[in-house]
């Protein structure tokens, strides 16, 4: 009896440690009424219970996580869902166990695979095509994998429906889940706290190895766009992300000119993706300078300013904090003086587009949002690699949600809030390309 429970206690360990599960939920597999009777998510993949008879894995016990009250599905969420999971082993990876972990491919998963992410205006013509195409198939295909939740009470247990989603409408669903308050508590899963950089890095992560497994492409990336480097929004075009059309509609010769808003902005926080656009359908919006709290882009020299910060956190460890890198970066201190207020960085770049992506709850409906925050990541592994003292934030004050060894919602399975810490984005498949024109100066960029 010692030597089981040893094994199990080691068998969690690793499970909780284990750098493979970079998914979300819900697996599809695990959404039949079966699963949820069973409380568990351990499919099969070929022929055995998280392919165990391949040696990809094994069906675990999760960590179980005292409810909270008010019920509520995103403070300890899984507790609601499922007690078991599998823990793949190894460098195999995903709900099932089938798929490679970030940075590995090959039918054993042994094959090293890292991919160069470019700035989007340095890419080829035919690079920036398939980008381009491989978005608006992913808009358009069905998700074989996913399912997405909806709720119009999350105080409620068991207030819940599953909807079927395409590839691109699951990545929405999942900022809209992550980005909403929780009723009573004013917490934020995914903002406003030191979790921001890490939750947005595995939000990136998981759409890019989703649309691979979509095309095929095991070289699909999501490239960044440097807005430093133009005082307008220079993708905001046919040749790019589509340009604005009559009431900020995105031009109708573009391809995103009829995508469609999932899960559509209630300030609700207990409601979770009101799927409720079906008849009613709101598409894309964009107003690019129009706000005129807003006319301008981050420059070179707030960039700069935000990297020479030498903390990454500090209290309360909230949208509050001074002369914290995470904040500021955030964009709600000054780059130039973090100890004062100003939307800056991040929020700047959002609200200067004036539309979907502005605000937090509808922001990944628009395909800007993945550019934007890819630029984000890259400023934040610039800064990473030269502070590798830097620790995450171990405090009290910190929210719950975004503790240290908090699980981020809603991935699936369970992702701490600091798995990233002082791993390498080698190490998880990708790294950036420098842009090819240097800039002539801080500050600087060209003229329009």
């Amino acid at each position: 009896m010692l030597l089981l429970l040893h094994w199990f206690w080691l068998v969690l360990v690793l499970y909780l440690t284990n750098p493979g599960e970079v998914e979300a939920q819900f697996p599809r597999p695990c959404t039949t009424p079966e699963a949820r009777k069973d409380r568990t998510c351990c499919p099969l993949f070929n022929g055995s219970i998280c392919g165990s008879s391949l040696g990809r894995g094994v069906c675990v016990k999760l960590p179980q996580i005292h409810p909270s009250r008010p019920v509520d599905y995103r403070v300890g969420w899984h507790r609601y869902f499922f007690n078991s999971a599998c823990m793949c082993l190894g460098n195999y990876d995903g709900f099932d166990c089938s798929q490679c972990l970030p940075g590995f491919r090959g039918p054993q998963c042994e094959e090293p695979h890292v991919i160069e992410r470019k700035e989007i205006t340095d890419m080829t013509d035919s690079e920036r095509e398939t980008f381009l195409s491989s978005l608006h198939q992913a808009k358009q295909s069905h998700s074989s994998r996913y399912m997405i939740l909806s709720s119009n009470d999350t105080t409620v247990e068991g207030n819940y429906e599953f909807h079927n989603s395409t590839v691109y409408d699951v990545y929405v669903w999942m900022h809209d889940y992550a980005a909403k308050t929780i009723p009573v508590q004013d917490i934020h899963s995914a903002h406003q706290g030191p979790a921001f950089v890490f939750w947005h890095r595995l939000f990136l992560l998981f759409i890019e190895r989703e649309i691979r497994e979509l095309t095929g492409n095991q070289d699909f990336y999501i490239p960044y766009w440097d807005w430093t480097r133009t005082d307008h929004c220079n993708i905001c075009t046919n040749k790019y992300l589509g340009a604005v059309g009559k009431y900020g509609r995105i031009h109708n010769a573009s391809l995103f000119s009829n995508w469609t808003i999932t899960c559509l902005f209630r300030r609700d926080a207990s409601i979770i993706c009101d799927p409720s656009n079906e008849n009613d359908p709101k598409y894309l919006i964009r107003n690019p300078g129009r706000d005129t709290r807003y006319k301008t882009l981050p420059t070179t020299k707030d960039v700069e300013d935000t990297l020479a910060i030498p903390d990454y956190d500090t209290p309360p460890y909230d949208k509050t904090s001074n002369n914290s890198f995470r904040n500021t970066l955030e964009g709600y201190k000054s780059p130039d003086d973090p100890r004062h207020s100003k939307t800056s960085m991040h929020k700047l770049a959002h609200h200067y587009l004036l539309g979907t992506v502005t605000q937090e709850f509808t922001a990944a409906n628009d395909p800007l949002s993945l550019v934007l925050h890819s630029f984000l990541d890259k400023i934040f592994e610039d800064w990473f690699k030269d502070h590798p003292n830097a620790t995450y934030p171990d405090s009290d004050e910190v929210t719950p949600a975004q503790r240290a060894k908090a699980f981020m919602a809603p991935f699936f399975p369970l992702r701490t809030n600091d798995y990233f810490w002082n791993k390498p984005i080698q190490d998880l498949g990708y790294s950036y390309r420098e842009h090819s024109l240097p800039h002539s100066g801080a500050g600087s960029r060209p003229a329009r």
